[in-house]
């Protein structure tokens, strides 16, 4: 590997420079589908190890899966509190024989889970698509949409609406899979990525987000233009969310790792489920038992699975984060923060149960 790849083209490379020392990493003994979870979390907690050793994992396993991931996380948890980070992920997606100029396949993988690991990290993006998707005070907003046609989402885009409409015309004209999606509407995702040209996004964030979807075909990439244009100019304050203490159970891992992703950790919170707690009597008495575990998984990433280190502080991402936490679960609750207390108060007994996976 030549230094003269690092030097005179494209400084976001840099963080590959070949002096650097590939670190080494024990493969975890879990499922793919736990791996990715480990791989995730600990990106958003800053445990490079934890990471290194789930990403390792994948490596071995399905390499494949560990690209594809590591491309989503980088929207997901990293956002726009970095986009070096961004544009350098989306480098390295070039594809194997690419990444073979940069050390290999380990060498470049490992270097983009420390350099996201160490990011500052903005889910906004996340927020912003739980909101639109399921918070109940949407509803009229979400059905006026979802009848217009492509045209109509273009303009809308084009014309830097509200936020919020804006944003689920992008998912709309964009065709991207959502659990709002109408069946049978004309989309167009290239076509979508233009209007926010013609509106003026930052060129390299909207294409940034076009090879994002292109890589992943979910939707936060498809978002994350759209909150560009809210996001202030100049150093913006960081803050590590509260989190709650860490339990490792007889797996040797973290239980924050088992979530419902998983059938491991789908088990375990299924058992949760028919234990005698604040938490499952609430869901008995209000949710239809076909929703308990996705009413249940989504509290528990509020509250645990989704928080980060170096979360950027800002109005329009603080305001998202809240709709999020009230709307997660797609219904009308008096008290959403208490619903999510409850579960932060069980959360003991929900590690008791994820502690017991192997």
């Amino acid at each position: 590997m030549c230094h003269d790849l690092f030097t005179a083209a494209d400084p976001t490379l840099q963080p590959l420079a070949s002096d650097r020392e590939v670190p080494t990493a024990e493969p975890l003994p879990v499922s793919p589908y736990v791996a990715a979870s480990a791989v995730q979390k600990g990106i958003r907690r800053g445990d490079v190890d934890l990471a290194l050793r789930a990403a390792v994992t994948l490596m071995q396993s399905d390499p494949a899966k560990l690209w594809r991931r590591l491309a989503g996380i980088v929207f997901e948890d990293v956002g726009l509190a970095s986009v070096n980070t961004i544009r350098l992920v989306m480098t390295m997606m070039a594809g194997k024989s690419f990444r073979q100029q940069y050390g290999g396949e380990w060498a470049v993988a490992s270097r983009l889970v420390e350099q996201m690991a160490a990011a500052p990290k903005c889910r906004a993006s996340d927020d912003l698509l739980w909101a639109i998707a399921q918070y109940h005070e949407l509803d009229e907003l979400r059905a006026s949409l979802a009848g217009a046609d492509l045209s109509e989402h273009l303009a809308r885009i084009r014309e830097r609406g509200a936020l919020l409409g804006a944003s689920l015309s992008v998912l709309h004209a964009s065709g991207v899979r959502w659990n709002g999606q109408v069946a049978g509407k004309t989309a167009n995702a290239a076509a979508t990525f233009d209007a926010m040209r013609v509106a003026g996004v930052d060129p390299e964030i909207v294409a940034l987000a076009e090879q994002g979807f292109r890589r992943t075909l979910e939707a936060l990439p498809v978002l994350l233009p759209m909150l560009s244009s809210a996001l202030p100019t100049g150093d913006l304050p960081t803050l590590d969310d509260e989190f709650p203490p860490i339990v490792i159970g007889r797996s040797g891992l973290p239980t924050f790792v088992f979530d419902a992703f998983s059938w491991e950790g789908k088990s375990a919170l299924a058992r949760f489920l028919k234990r005698n707690t604040s938490t499952g009597r609430w869901l008995r008495r209000h949710v239809p038992a076909e929703r308990r575990m996705a009413v249940l998984a989504g509290g528990l990433f509020r509250i645990d699975g989704g928080l980060v280190r170096q979360r950027v502080e800002w109005p329009c991402a603080i305001t998202l984060r809240w709709l999020a936490d009230s709307g997660y679960h797609g219904m009308k609750l008096s008290d959403p923060a208490g619903f999510l207390d409850m579960i932060r108060a069980d959360l003991p007994t929900i590690d008791e149960e994820r502690a017991n996976v192997r």
